[in-house]
């Protein structure tokens, strides 16, 4: 990814998201891809800045509306299917959070949440995704 100019190099992170968001590769390249077309279409997009915080709202939005992953059979990993598991919007912001991608300020806009509300919903999440992971052998 270091061949894309320095406001694009979100896009592994994007993926990963997407991989998150859909539960599979195939999903994942699908949305990303979507998503791109649509932010390429824009012409109100101006910073770079913009643009990252548009590009996983947008991707969050369509994997909510698609519910491409409702289906765990798509799924391909167990990880994944307990990742997958948890609930929106805390999977997205746990998502979110542990890629670095954005500080807790945009994160909260983008999930729709108030500031004050996502320190709850990371806790929250966190203590579900520990009932819901596969023992470590």
């Amino acid at each position: 990814m270091s061949h894309l100019p320095k406001d694009w190099r979100f896009l592994r992170s994007a993926w990963i998201y997407a991989h998150v968001l859909t539960g599979h590769p195939d999903s994942a390249t699908t949305l990303v891809t979507e998503t791109l077309n649509s932010i390429a279409n824009r012409n109100d997009v101006v910073s770079a800045r913009r643009r990252k915080r548009l590009f996983f709202s947008m991707m969050f939005r369509a994997a909510l509306a698609q519910s491409t992953a409702s289906d765990n059979s798509c799924i391909d990993a167990d990880f994944v299917k307990s990742f997958h598991a948890l609930s929106e919007p805390g999977r997205s912001a746990l998502t979110l959070l542990y890629l670095r991608v954005f500080p807790p300020e945009e994160l909260a806009d983008i999930l729709g949440k108030p500031i004050i509300e996502l320190a709850d919903l990371l806790q929250s999440t966190r203590r579900e995704i520990s009932t819901l992971m596969p023992p470590v052998q």
